[in-house]
């Protein structure tokens, strides 16, 4: 457990600088993704316009949904806002980001740009989508770095064992985050190949959404923390989430299949 990094110049915290270098290079996926295309014609500022409200949709949808998980607490701790406004602002505003809350927010950004016509659904789906495993590997790194969202108690020789007095609680438990952060990885991997497959539109964001649901769905049940919210049945509210990511990736996979392929665009 590594919370903070000594850069020489300065200490930063572990997680902001694994989360930053993830989106920097979830940036630099999506440019080189888009010059691999004869049909798309961004320059780097039109990119990188479209990449930040991506990002921002997500950072917004992903805080919104950790306030959601403490609403009750959050009610009770208003007055903070002016009696102790730093309080409340660590508290509830600088740490806490839930990565479904993060999803729906980002897939809510890329459903405006192309309402709004900035923007298709092919385009976004091509050259945007690959980077989110991506930048969430570096996020999960970045958990496993911070010691949240932990496993559950394990001795077993993968186990890991946070410092005692922190959340993780000093005993033995399995590196949950390491295990997300390279499925992740390998989900990032697949989409970023050139499969058949792949020229069926809606393909890559069902199998996306699948194959992240299943993830999370498994990895859930060796979760030790309950700040990610827990419905008092045998799964947690993630895990009926991931359901719901399963069933929707099927559907989109089931209705690129009925679509059929479009044109090979890429060089």
């Amino acid at each position: 457990m590594f919370p903070e990094l000594d850069l020489g110049f300065r200490t930063v915290p572990a997680y902001g600088l694994l989360a930053l270098t993830g989106a920097a290079l979830g940036f630099v996926v999506c440019w080189l993704r888009m010059r691999g295309r004869r049909d798309i014609r961004f320059d780097v500022e039109q990119a990188l316009n479209h990449y930040l409200l991506l990002a921002a949709g997500v950072v917004i949808g992903a805080k919104l949904y950790s306030l959601v998980l403490v609403f009750p607490q959050l009610i009770r701790d208003l007055p903070l806002l002016w009696r102790a406004p730093d309080v409340f602002a660590v508290t509830y505003l600088y740490s806490g980001m839930v990565f479904y809350g993060g999803l729906g927010g980002g897939l809510l950004a890329a459903w405006l740009l192309i309402r709004t016509g900035r923007s298709d659904f092919a385009r976004m789906e091509e050259t945007f989508l690959p980077s989110v495993p991506l930048v969430h590997a570096f996020g999960r790194l970045g958990c496993f770095a911070s010691g949240c969202c932990y496993g559950i108690e394990a001795d077993t020789p993968i186990s890991v064992v946070f410092p005692a007095g922190t959340p993780a609680g000093g005993v033995p438990r399995l590196p949950v985050q390491l295990f997300e952060s390279a499925g992740d990885m390998a989900i990032f991997l697949l989409l970023c190949l050139r499969l058949p497959a792949w020229r069926r539109p809606g393909s890559r964001l069902g199998c996306y959404l699948a194959l992240y649901g299943l993830l999370r769905f498994v990895d859930e049940f060796f979760r030790g923390d309950a700040a990610r919210g827990v419905t008092g049945t045998a799964l947690s509210v993630p895990q009926f989430i991931s359901l719901g990511c399963i069933a929707a990736g099927a559907a989109f996979l089931w209705r690129a299949y009925r679509r059929g392929t479009v044109p090979e665009t890429a060089p």
